[in-house]
């Protein structure tokens, strides 16, 4: 006994000259003789701690073989296997790793060695009033979203390290060429440049977390950053869309002040095709203003589904026959085609609206990443250090240049 109790007291030792250490942080960082001070000590202490539980445990198990009775259901029992100890669990603790690697502080690293992971006594040997274990399924079930790369994923991206995407516009192309006699003179052409700039605009959200959550629940920080990230694209898909270019949001393609978007009301076509005729009017437009070739037509899944069941007015064998599949159908391919183009169903677009452009490529249009989405921890924010609380915070810098207006085309009253 006197072994064990000489053990606790140098247990008790070390962990006063860890929390010493830990306290010893310059500006708010530690140096790195600090840092391998830290390892050697918690590795110490995690030893003198294990060395505590086997003297425990043979000590428990001497006095019940004296005593020769019969091990008591619930009893005291050596550390079950798998169960860590206070230094292990230390070790792999999320604030340990960020003292360690990162010399981040101001957040509480103390692990509470877990008494539940040994079983204690329940009283007079009985189970009575104990409640049955209840096993909880792993993982947490999310909220449905719809997809937040569904127009993102459309883009090309490239990076930048400037606080503004510049880039130059030929503004000016006056084509001269033409027959000349011999000796002739040429005529004159020209060339002419104008310097666009698209700004670089910050998306950014945070979310309050406990530390009880942060320690208690297997994997929830890796959780929060990844739906931290989802709330970023989603909100950068809708960005891209409808933006109203109004500072700090970014410019869409939808917006109004887009005047070189050209713009099909459906409610005035008056082709046969109907909903696909005015999909192909606009396929059309691009081809003869940008004189390039679209690639995506975005929709909402309730138009799709217009698209999708609309019928011809002739009847055969009595019943109607399917104008999509004139239209290119599903025949041969899973992927949903409209005259050769993907079709994106989306709930970021409105219903009653529909896009077709060029969207990849780069040639008409570009998402210009400053950084990638950046996730931060601090417990400096209102009294969140008093109450235990951390804020998660995720932010991106992104902007959203459109070389030719003219290669989108979006129909309205669809």
């Amino acid at each position: 006994m006197n072994d064990i109790k000489e053990l606790r007291e140098k247990v008790a030792a070390k962990r006063a000259e860890l929390k010493e250490l830990f306290e010893a942080k310059e500006g708010g960082k530690y140096t790195s003789e600090q840092k391998g001070e830290i390892q050697t000590r918690n590795d110490e202490l995690a030893g003198l701690v294990e060395e505590v539980n086997l003297l425990s445990a043979k000590s428990s198990n001497e006095k019940a073989m004296n005593e020769d009775s019969e091990p008591v259901s619930g009893g005291y029992d050596a550390p079950q296997e798998g169960v860590s100890t206070i230094g292990e669990t230390f070790v792999k603790s999320d604030a340990y790793k960020n003292y360690i690697e990162k010399g981040v502080g101001g957040i509480d690293s103390t692990v509470a060695f877990n008494p539940m992971s040994y079983k204690t006594l329940l009283g007079a040997g009985t189970t009575n009033n104990y409640p049955p274990e209840v096993l909880r399924q792993p993982g947490v079930l999310e909220t449905s979203l719809r997809d937040p790369n569904a127009v993102i994923g459309l883009f090309d991206q490239i990076e930048t390290n400037q606080n503004a995407f510049q880039y130059l516009e030929e503004s000016v192309f006056t084509n001269a060429a033409a027959e000349a006699a011999e000796e002739g003179a040429a005529a004159e052409a020209a060339l002419d440049f104008t310097e666009q700039t698209a700004a670089i605009r910050k998306i950014a959200v945070f979310l309050p977390v406990t530390e009880e959550l942060l320690a208690d629940v297997s994997g929830i920080q890796g959780y929060v950053n990844s739906r931290l990230s989802t709330m970023m694209r989603l909100r950068l898909d809708g960005q891209l869309l409808s933006g109203d270019g109004t500072a700090p949001n970014l410019e869409g393609i939808l917006d109004a002040g887009k005047t070189g978007v050209n713009a099909v009301d459906y409610s005035s076509y008056a082709g046969d095709l109907n909903r696909m005729g005015a999909i192909y009017e606009a396929i059309t437009d691009i081809r003869t203003n940008a004189f390039v070739e679209p690639d995506a037509i975005v929709m909402h899944p309730n138009d799709w589904l217009q698209v999708v069941t609309s019928v011809t007015d002739i009847t055969t064998s009595g019943s109607k026959n399917p104008l999509f599949v004139a239209a290119g159908g599903f025949n041969g391919a899973a992927q949903a085609t409209l005259w050769g183009l993907k079709v994106v169903p989306t709930t970021a677009i409105a219903e009653g609206t529909v896009l077709v452009g060029r969207f990849g490529g780069g040639e008409a249009a570009h998402i210009v990443m400053k950084q990638g989405i950046d996730i931060a921890v601090s417990d400096s924010h209102s009294d969140f250090f008093s109450k235990g609380k951390v804020a998660i915070r995720a932010t991106m810098r992104a902007g959203f240049p459109v070389y030719k207006q003219a290669a989108f085309t979006k129909i309205t009253n669809f």
